[in-house]
């Protein structure tokens, strides 16, 4: 049996042992030592690959960003800080048809750059934005739809958890990526903004209007109160993009300025704070656990040489790469529907990796088109993760089956949005370009 046949079995054991529910850490794993012994026929061999592979995976200076965006994240969920920066947004925009959704997804968005976790944000805005909706008349499964969509946000807007991953495994730049997702936030916000009006204007019964007017006072004070999540966002896209520092440090910084507004405002009881240190330690405990096991499955592919020999044959068979790019995202939007976004990014990433370097594509472009369509998994039947969080916040008041109607209406906006990134690179490249012009 060739290397690149036993690349591919073992490539075809992980994906199944994947979807009958497995750890990704451990499948990964197993996948990877196993395969590793059959290329190479000695197992001693492959006993000196564990001994390098997990501390090389791991003991990564980057990958300190990971726990440091998380406990910022945890310190904002407890500091009310998302509350605060719906209500801002309710006060500017929630007489429009569809308002309250619209606050959501912008408020989503600026949850985002304090945490970077749509399942945080789906979370959050269950609690915050769905009994708003629900009084002011909302449709329970209009409302619950908009919020796990909505979600998918916080994974875009920098800081992303999604994108530091990828820049480890494709070994890219994270300030480059972090700031690339900006602008396909935005625009993926204006996209749900809109399908969101057009949907309220067409069934009223969806999005009543909301009568509660607000004055110009109470809208300035209201966004005023929201200064803790402006704040936060300007210390971390201001400070990288204008190379202040790097994004380490704008986590470290970010994590600090968090944990200071928090106890300034006494929103952070001491139970709270070992809480959040407990959850971030669990978090980033089970992200190295993954990332070793991407490592030894990422040596496998190596070993195996399938990366090339699928590099090989898709540059013989004459596609370009924009069709390339595209039968890659149609890969993942199916995978996502099976297997969570985490896993599908480390086992795909050091197979696609080489194979679009090769081929001359962007990968800065490319992290961003592989986080959208992640994203769109996290709404996507039978999986969806977001979808269910919203169903366990919500409680007996919605189905999940409901959820994932509800939010049917919002893949126009995704897919929208997707569309328009692979025409259109620059929108995810021009400002890390201009960031790092020199």
């Amino acid at each position: 049996m060739s290397h690149e046949i036993i690349g591919v079995v073992f490539f075809a054991i992980a994906i199944v042992l994947l979807c009958l529910g497995l750890h990704i850490g451990l499948v990964l794993a197993f996948a990877g030592v196993i395969g590793a012994w059959f290329v190479l026929g000695d197992f001693n061999a492959v006993i000196g690959l564990l001994k390098s592979t997990p501390y090389a995976s791991v003991g990564v200076y980057d990958l300190s960003v990971v726990p440091l965006f998380i406990i910022m994240g945890e310190f904002s969920l407890w500091g009310g800080i998302s509350g605060a920066a719906y209500s801002a947004l309710n006060h500017w925009v929630g007489r429009i048809r569809g308002g309250l959704g619209i606050a959501t997804v912008w408020a989503c968005a600026a949850f985002g750059a304090t945490s970077g976790s749509s399942v945080a944000a789906a979370s959050v805005f269950t609690k915050v934005a769905y009994p708003e909706m629900r009084k002011a008349g909302y449709d329970k499964y209009f409302s619950t739809g908009l919020i796990a969509s909505a979600s998918t946000l916080a994974m875009l807007i920098p800081p992303s958890l999604y994108m530091v991953i990828f820049g480890i495994l494709a070994q890219q730049s994270i300030s480059r990526l972090l700031i690339a997702g900006f602008l396909p936030g935005v625009l993926t916000a204006l996209l749900l903004s809109v399908v969101i009006y057009i949907y309220a204007i067409r069934n009223p019964g969806l999005a009543p209007p909301y009568h509660t007017a607000f004055s110009w006072r109470e809208r300035q004070l209201a966004t005023l109160r929201a200064w803790p999540m402006l704040l936060l966002a300007a210390i971390i896209i201001g400070g990288i993009y204008s190379g202040v520092f790097t994004p380490t440090e704008a986590s470290a910084v970010g994590a600090f300025a968090a944990l200071i507004i928090c106890l300034g405002q006494r929103h952070l009881s001491w139970g709270q704070f070992k809480q959040s240190l407990f959850d971030t330690a669990f978090t980033s405990a089970m992200l190295s656990f993954v990332i070793v096991g991407a490592s030894i499955f990422a040596r496998l592919m190596t070993l195996s040489g399938l990366p090339i020999w699928m590099g090989n044959l898709i540059s013989n068979s004459g596609l370009s790469p924009i069709w390339v790019i595209v039968i890659i995202m149609v890969i993942y939007g199916v995978l996502g529907c099976f297997i969570d976004a985490l896993s599908i990014m480390f086992i795909l990433t050091p197979i696609f990796a080489p194979i679009l370097i090769k081929l001359g594509v962007d990968m800065i472009w490319f992290g961003v088109l592989n986080t959208v369509i992640l994203n769109l998994g996290t709404i996507t039947p039978p999986f969806g993760l977001c979808v269910f969080t919203v169903k366990a916040i919500a409680g007996k008041d919605v189905t999940v089956e409901g959820v994932f109607k509800g939010s049917l209406f919002t893949y126009w906006a995704q897919i929208g949005a997707l569309i328009v990134l692979i025409l259109v690179p620059s929108v995810s490249t021009i400002l890390p370009n201009l960031m790092f012009a020199k």
